[in-house]
Formats: structure tokens, sequence, C-alpha cells
């Protein structure tokens, strides 16, 4: 049969406990080419080719099959009395062990394979027919007494850590599902987001940020209308950007809101701050007080009030490679937008260099030392 619909195997190796999973795979297989007695003479290349695994796989499952009593095997090449002795290279015919036995016993020769066995006092390897339990139906399957090998039983770590997996992809599977509908009962705009990326963000939290998503939304809405804006954002993107963090109440070290006069030292140097940052416009928007003053949280540092003496921007300088990793480090201490863009070569800025942390800047004068003086500085405090 080419395409064989059906394999006949033993009901009772289906719950033997004893045998590995590709020992069932061998036996099924077998039982596809098996003839009306229950022997099959296809070679251990063509199974393995068929199961895709290596000849020793087939060969050691096969052994194992026999010694468990499922079935047996006979070498082909040999007459009565010759030792039977398993060899690799020899050519075997296979007898899956079945109800109905055949009249003579045997294997049939090869080029005859519906003929019926032509030794009936063979001795196949094996266990003998009337002493296995999967040629007698009305013994129990499970009955069989299995000591041949050190096989161990079929409940193996990788299948149990398999159905750990399974267990816990199921229990996060739910805690995001109850997570977006307490989300989306609390968000305004739930009912017009995009469900299924607001979803993809959901999953992509850990437990502790969906808790802290949660526990942020009042406080997010209230800061959206304390600076009265007029739209509030759609779901998945207050999880995609964790806008709960830049809340003042998640941050430690935030301080108290400080009012800076116009024209002050701190005003000067928070809105040039952000001019560097190409955040001139957010800053102007998010910090300006209605007197014209600046509304800032953030620690006035010497290295920050040194910005209140940037030079005019038409006269600030392009900067080189490490000249903008070095500025995008000190506005990374400084800035807390997440959506500020990186500063990239050929950015503009007040000088080639930050300022340090006592304040000072890099002056024409200082030359290529002290430009070579103040990096060292920068990464000092990055870390």
């Amino acid at each position: 049969m080419a395409n064989p619909k059906y394999s006949i195997i033993p009901a009772g190796a289906v719950t033997d406990r004893s045998l590995e999973p590709r020992d069932l795979q061998v036996l099924c297989l077998l039982g596809r080419h098996t003839d009306d007695y229950g022997w099959c003479r296809r070679s251990q290349v063509k199974m393995a080719a068929e199961l895709g695994c290596g000849r020793a796989t087939v060969q050691r499952a096969l052994e194992r099959l026999v010694d468990a009593g499922w079935m047996q095997m006979k070498r082909r090449d040999l007459g009565e009395g010759d030792d039977a002795s398993r060899q690799p290279s020899a050519s075997y015919a296979y007898r899956v062990l079945l109800d109905q036995d055949e009249p003579g016993g045997g294997c049939p020769p090869a080029g005859t394979p519906d003929a019926p066995p032509d030794s009936p006092d063979s001795a196949p390897l094996g266990v003998p027919i009337d002493e296995h339990p999967g040629a007698h139906p009305e013994r129990a399957p499970g009955a069989h007494t299995y000591a041949g090998t050190k096989n161990d039983p079929l409940e193996r770590p990788l299948l149990e850590r398999e159905r750990e997996r399974a267990r816990e992809e199921k229990a996060e599977h739910e805690a995001v599902a109850r997570f977006l509908a307490a989300f989306e009962t609390r968000w305004p705009t739930a009912a017009v987001d995009d469900r299924q990326r607001t979803a993809y963000a959901a999953a992509a939290l850990a437990a502790s940020q969906r808790e802290a998503a949660l526990a942020g939304i009042a406080g997010f809405l209230a800061e959206q209308k304390r600076l009265q804006r007029k739209h509030v954002p759609a779901g998945w993107k207050y999880l995609e950007e964790r806008r709960w963090e830049l809340l003042p109440a998640a941050r430690p070290e935030a301080q108290v809101l400080a009012a800076h006069p116009p024209g002050s030292e701190a005003a000067r140097a928070i809105l040039q701050l952000h001019e560097v940052a190409q955040l001139g416009d957010f800053a102007r928007r998010v910090y300006r007080s209605p007197d014209g003053g600046v509304n800032w949280r953030g620690e006035l540092t010497p290295r920050l009030l040194a910005m209140a003496n940037a030079p005019p921007a038409a006269q600030w300088v392009a900067l080189d490679h490490q000249q903008a990793a070095a500025w995008d480090r000190y506005l990374a201490d400084h800035v807390t937008v997440a959506t500020r863009r990186r500063i990239a070569e050929g950015a503009k800025a007040p000088w080639p260099w930050p300022p340090r942390k006592d304040g000072t800047v890099y002056a024409d004068g200082d030359g290529g030392a002290a430009a070579n003086e103040s990096e060292p500085l920068v990464q000092e405090e990055s870390r």
C-alpha cells in the first residue's frame, strides 16, 4: 500500500509508560506496513527517512520495543539453527504482536511479502507470544510488567517544562485580559481606541507595570486637565510610552514646583536647555507661566545654570560625533521628556562641549586640551 490510512498496533502499547515517545512512533510506523499476520520487512533506513530522524534512533527504538515485548525481530538471512544475535548491518523482519497468531509462526522469506511464514519452529528475538499481554485482549492494557531497560516514564522533564510554560502563558493571557477590562472602564477614549494595539501594548508590560498603569490613570488625567490639554491621548499610547512614569509622583527625585521670574537666570537656562534638545516649543508651552516666567521642578545645578549664559542661536556651533554624544548625555541628565530626540552629529549647540560640573564651559582660548578635559567629566557625571 503506497499511502496506508491506518496503523495496526497492539492496544496495550498505548498505555505502556515504559515506552518513549519515539518508540510508540516507530511501532505505529511498523503498523502501517504489516501483513495480515503482523510482519513487516521495511528497512531501518526507510523508516528513519519517514520519521525524520537518524537510523540509530530507529534501531534503538526497535530494540526497546522488542525488549518490552511489543514486537519481534528475526534475521532474514539466517536459517533455522543459526546464530540469531542482533547485528546492526543485518536484514530483519519485524512482527508487531497482534491479537491474532499466524498459522505456523516464523518470518516470511524475502521476495514473498504476503506468503505464510516458512519456519514454524523459528525462534525470533523477543518475548514469546503467549507470554505477552498485547497478544491477549482479555488482559487489561497496562498490565504488562516491564523491566527490560532503564527507560524513564513518559512524563519527561521536557514535557513537564512545556506543560508548565503552557500554564504560565495561559495565566499571563488571563491577567492581560483582566487588565484590559479594568483599563477600558477607566480610560476616556477606550470606546474609539484601537483595541488590538491596546492589547499589544498591555501584553508588553510586566505585571507590576500594569498595576502602576492603572494606578496612574487618575493622576495622568488630572495632569492633563491642569495643563489645559484639550485631547486625551489614546489608551495604547499611554501604555506604549508609559506616561504614568512621567508623573511627578512617579519620580522620587522630583521636587516641588518652583516658579522662576521672567528673564531670571534659571528661566533663561531652562529655556536654552530645551532649545538645545530641540524642544523649545514644548518648553514654552509647558513650562511658561502666565506672567512669562518658567515653572520648573528639577534641581538647579551649576551645570544647568551655565546654560543661561549661552550665546544667541546664530552663534551656535555644529557638533562632531563625539561632541554630540557628550551633549546627548548632558541632556539626558536634565531633560525628562520621553520623546526627546537623540542629539546627532551636525546638530547645533552653544559650545562644542557641554558645561562642566562646576558650571564652567569650553572657551576658544582653552584649545584642544580643554575639550579633552571636558569629555571625561561628562562621562563621569553620566555614570
